[in-house]
């Protein structure tokens, strides 16, 4: 885990950002099945940031969560381009979706 803060701009209310591992191989994400060291980090995340085709469309595109969640990838697939966001090759998506 890399825990990514700026010491001289701490405040008492500022948080941490960390980085986790999600214990996967593949460019696709189950988040049924992650390492207990992102589990661990993210039961009390205030944001889930979801980066890649395979991790932000393939697989976990109408996924919800307890949290905020930003899902970001380019589409690199014209059939699923069409069928998930009705656009084309090579668009981008930046889906910002509130805690449920």
């Amino acid at each position: 885990m890399i825990n990514i803060q700026d010491s001289s701009k701490e405040s008492p209310s500022s948080v941490p950002l960390m980085v986790v591992e999600n214990g996967c191989g593949s460019p696709c994400i189950d988040l049924r099945q992650v390492s207990s060291e992102l589990a661990a980090a993210a039961k009390d995340a205030d944001l889930v940031i979801l980066e890649g085709m395979g991790r932000a469309l393939h697989t976990n595109f109408n996924a919800r969560f307890k949290c905020d969640a930003l899902k970001l990838a380019m589409v690199k697939n014209q059939r699923l381009a069409e069928k998930l966001i009705k656009g084309n090759i090579y668009d981008c998506v930046c889906r910002f979706e509130p805690a449920c």
